[in-house]
């Protein structure tokens, strides 16, 4: 899962309504209720802080491990939102006027926290998961659940892609012999995803993100920084307009010099800023690539149209 899946996650339908349900099973079993003694406002204050704290610290956890680029497993998520919605509810008792429990009662209840907690990742991963990413990446739920739980359950990594990625990252085309690089042009991989070379339209930088789009329109969303992604094309595929935006040369419609800022018209009608410091190259690498596009015999600025005679009236 990526990060912003685990993000859609916490806002789907589906998850919510497993909170719910968790929520609605623990204040029918009542366990804790021996050591409150509050009156039902109190409990629901109670209730409202403990369960929405399991569910912060959760998110919290998932977002550690994203920054980080550690794997959110299981063990550690989990547990780590057990505990600070222990150690939160324990709090808001205490505030709210229950007495101190003892060591003998906090063990208990850590251990039901505990258990609970794991069934409610059980039912997550078995059920939610997969029909969350089956709507997010709209494939069959079946295929979702076979590639979640080959990614271990929980890890927050790459999209699933074809092509496994190498641990050592690989060589640049500049850095490769001639012969080598024509067999490679063809297809090239991004981050763990082969694409061919030449179905590449644009690549846009998204915070810790590059989208790949491709000529058809498909958009593809990959961990990396954009200028990972550049260093593996071949150079003459396409050009670097600004450090947000890379832009294929088959993609290029017409250089725009206004005067606010210099953009970029692709052939899709999209126009992208062209940043100064590489204004001159862009402009010269785009007029160069709208003009090998114009049709043979279009006019140009050196050629003049042939002017029409009017017929002569007899």
């Amino acid at each position: 899962m990526t990060w912003r899946e685990v993000q859609a996650q916490f806002r789907h339908p589906l998850f919510v309504g497993m909170i719910l349900m968790l929520e609605l099973c623990i204040v029918l079993i009542g366990p804790y209720d021996h050591l409150l003694n509050f009156d039902a406002l109190q409990l629901a204050i109670f209730y409202a802080v403990a369960f929405s704290s399991v569910t912060g610290a959760l998110y919290l956890a998932l977002y550690i491990c994203h920054r980080r680029g550690w794997r959110a497993y299981s063990l550690f998520t989990v547990t780590f939102g057990c505990l600070a919605a222990t150690l939160c509810g324990l709090i808001a008792a205490l505030v709210l006027g229950a007495p101190m429990p003892t060591v003998r009662d906090m063990a208990l209840v850590t251990g039901f926290n505990l258990v609970f907690c794991y069934l409610g990742e059980v039912i997550q991963s078995t059920f939610v998961i997969p029909r969350v990413l089956a709507d997010l990446r709209g494939r069959p739920q079946k295929a979702v659940l076979a590639e979640f739980l080959a990614s271990e359950a929980g890890t927050v990594q790459h999209p699933p892609a074809p092509v496994a990625s190498m641990s050592v990252p690989p060589p640049t085309l500049a850095s490769l012999p001639p012969e080598i690089t024509a067999l490679k042009a063809a297809r090239v991989t991004l981050f763990g995803l082969s694409f061919v070379t030449r179905s590449i339209c644009l690549i846009v930088a998204e915070e810790h993100y590059v989208a790949v789009i491709l000529n058809d329109g498909a958009r593809h969303l990959l961990r990396g920084r954009i200028a990972d992604a550049v260093a593996a094309l071949p150079p003459d595929l396409g050009q670097r307009v600004h450090r947000s935006y890379w832009v294929a040369t088959a993609a290029v419609a017409a250089f725009r010099p206004d005067k606010p800022g210099a953009q970029l018209v692709l052939i899709t009608g999209q126009t992208l800023p062209v940043a100064r410091p590489r204004l001159a190259a862009v402009r010269a690498w785009a007029e160069a690539a709208a003009g090998a596009e114009k049709p043979a015999g279009r006019k140009t600025k050196t050629q003049k149209a042939p002017q029409r005679v009017p017929p002569v009236s007899s």
